[in-house]
């Protein structure tokens, strides 16, 4: 048995032992294919296009190694250096079916080279697989990643209709090897067949922002903005959310915040000023929302507005993040009262 720590080849292989010759000069093949499926588990399997019984003792694999190509980081981190899978959620789970009666173990490995990663699944033992039948999927292990940060697709010893084949290899003479079929075929690789797996589209959050205030004023008497965060995105925010204000001449800022939103500087500041109101982990769910209030006062009449900026959470699209708040008209403030003659 080939040591994957001496080899680091990059490979597929399949070692078949104990077995004789596929009766009627058939030549046997194998496909394989990695998918990504909805409960967020790669699937690893295996099929032939031929069948191989177990009167004729063809099913008595001694090795299996499921070689995969990944974005550098999909394994292990990016900074890692060793050769072991730490980005593995719980493991390799054996899904070989139950009519197996062998006995044996998966291992993992894993290198990066040449702007790729190469995770190797070797299953060592005596696995039993019964009565392959032609052309039939054998689900072979299944596992789960940290997180999806790229497509995962089949290590190809030849080209198939998936792409080119991979190189270099670093140990040819192990790339696709069987032997006990049909005469230790070393060409026994047929495809993949299935594509890449791509990863799906996590729920991101995505926010925006709308300030409302009164539609008239007076100066020196206070009036509050409500600022109301929108997550418009298909996921929850995570971590922080700040919003920036930008507060013109003739208003001061007083106050504002609440439940979780702490705003500084603290007032009262006059403006021309900017006030950041941050709230550690608001969590604001798809298609929730967040308010608070921003409390101010006119310092002069005229048309007021306010402009913020929101940022944080999560999200990438930051391409709906202003807003401005509707005119507050503020008036003169003196009332004319009731004209006499002298």
């Amino acid at each position: 048995m080939r040591k994957l720590l001496l080899s680091f080849s990059f490979l597929l292989g399949l070692v078949l032992s104990n077995g004789s010759a596929h009766g009627q000069g058939s030549t046997p093949h194998f496909s394989y294919k990695i998918e990504l499926r909805s409960d967020g588990y790669y699937y690893a399997t295996m099929k032939s296009d031929v069948a191989y019984s177990a009167s004729s003792n063809q099913t008595t694999i001694s090795t299996i190694q499921y070689t995969l190509v990944a974005p550098i980081g999909t394994f292990a981190p990016i900074s890692a250096t060793s050769n072991t899978m730490t980005n593995l959620v719980g493991g390799v789970e054996d899904l070989l079916p139950s009519t197996n009666t062998g006995n044996y173990i998966w291992s993992t490995q894993r290198t990066a080279l040449n702007a790729n990663e190469y995770g190797y699944f070797a299953l060592t033992g005596s696995p039993i697989l019964n009565n392959i039948v032609a052309g039939v999927e054998i689900p072979l292990f299944r596992f789960r990643t940290q997180a999806c940060i790229g497509s995962i697709r089949m290590y190809r010893n030849v080209a198939d209709g998936t792409g080119g084949a991979d190189t270099p290899k670093l140990n040819s003479a192990n790339s696709i090897y069987l032997s006990g079929v049909s005469g230790a075929l070393s060409d026994s690789y047929k495809d993949n067949y299935g594509t890449a797996t791509v990863c799906p589209t996590p729920p991101l959050p995505d926010l925006t922002t709308s300030i409302s205030g009164p539609s008239t004023g007076s100066p020196n008497t206070a009036y509050a903005y409500t600022v109301t965060i929108n997550n418009v995105g298909s996921g929850p925010s995570t971590g922080s959310v700040s919003e920036s204000f930008s507060i013109p001449t003739g208003l001061t800022f007083n106050s504002g915040g609440g439940s979780g939103w702490v705003c500084a500087p603290s007032g009262p500041v006059a403006g021309p000023t900017t006030i950041v109101c941050t709230n550690s982990a608001p969590n604001i769910p798809a298609s929730g929302s967040v308010n608070f209030p921003l409390n101010v006062t006119p310092t002069t009449t005229g048309g007021i507005s306010v402009s913020g900026i929101v940022s944080g959470g999560g999200e990438t699209n930051t391409s709906n993040n202003n807003a401005t708040s509707n005119t507050t008209t503020v008036g003169c403030g003196i009332s004319a009262g009731v004209l006499s003659k002298l």
